[in-house]
């Protein structure tokens, strides 16, 4: 049996004797997930490399170096050749390790005058940016597709309801303009979150900034910012961003539910409005006849 204490963290185990327990390690891995975050990562570590050469911090042989190896890197993951691992906890932790592999020693600067704090707080910021731009494109093509309905059935007539009873005659085209001003509504609040979000975190370091004569302004144009943060507390422990893309997520679903209760009572026998496809359909193990939407 091996007696010998594990190695501390390369990372942050300075001050260390001994590595973390495996039940530890476990605990505080996030590369399960966080590893989604992985061209964001790579993106703001390219960004916070160029700045770093273009204010004299570090070589601009050793910016070359590591914006080439971030590259080799980003490769490896998207065709997935690129080997993840738990002792090294996170995205950030994964990317470095294998860039100090590919370029050696100028690896270790790219962490000047940063802290994993702004550099998860910009990784995450992006990625939720990015899903709103996302969400905003899907809402988009949906309100297209709704208009050509509507277009199409101006004219045609149906109930209106209320509590499932007929209540007053309305037409397709306007039943289905209901729902686009749904999901306008929707697509707003998503642009409105992304514009509040849209401030880089970078250069607030742990909490307090940095003494290194950095340029925040350079990284936040470089990564499609409107500024850098305000506040650097604010900036690197505040994750409110998350809760209004989420707020707005669950606002759009209630929509997109009631759309398709519509669609499930439309298509019944008793009503027999819509028809789907049977590539949108299911159908019963015991009752062959069945065909559910």
């Amino acid at each position: 049996m091996n007696d010998e204490p594990k190695a501390a963290n390369a990372m942050w185990g300075g001050r260390f004797a001994s590595g973390p327990d495996a039940i530890m390690e476990a605990i505080n891995a996030s590369i399960g997930f966080d590893r989604r975050l992985a061209a964001q990562d790579i993106a703001g570590s390219r960004a916070h490399a160029a700045m770093l050469a273009a204010t004299g911090i570090i070589t601009d042989k050793d910016a070359e170096a590591i914006r080439e190896g971030l590259l080799t890197v980003l490769s490896e993951i998207e065709t997935g050749e690129f080997a993840f691992s738990t002792a090294l906890e996170d995205i950030h932790m994964n990317v470095e390790a294998r860039l100090k592999e590919l370029v050696g020693e100028a690896a270790g600067r790219l962490h000047t005058a940063r802290s994993r704090n702004d550099q998860v707080a910009v990784d995450f910021r992006m990625w939720v940016r990015d899903q709103c731009d996302a969400v905003g494109e899907g809402l988009g093509a949906l309100m297209r597709a709704l208009l050509a309905q509507a277009e199409a059935g101006a004219d045609w007539v149906m109930p209106g309801f209320t509590h499932l009873q007929v209540a007053q005659p309305v037409t397709w085209g306007h039943h289905m303009l209901a729902y686009v001003e749904m999901f306008g509504r929707d697509r707003a609040r998503f642009a409105d979150a992304r514009a509040r979000m849209n401030e880089s975190p970078l250069g607030a370091a742990a909490l307090a900034g940095t003494s290194f004569p950095i340029d925040r302004q350079m990284t936040a144009r470089a990564l499609g910012f409107d500024r850098p943060a305000a506040n650097s507390l604010d900036a690197v422990a505040d994750r409110d961003f998350a809760l209004e893309f989420l707020s707005s997520a669950a606002i759009c679903a209630m929509h997109l539910s009631r759309f398709a209760e519509e669609l499930v009572i439309w298509s019944s026998a008793q009503f027999r409005f819509v028809s789907l496809s049977d590539r949108f359909s299911t159908g019963s193990s015991i009752m062959p006849q069945k065909k559910n939407p």
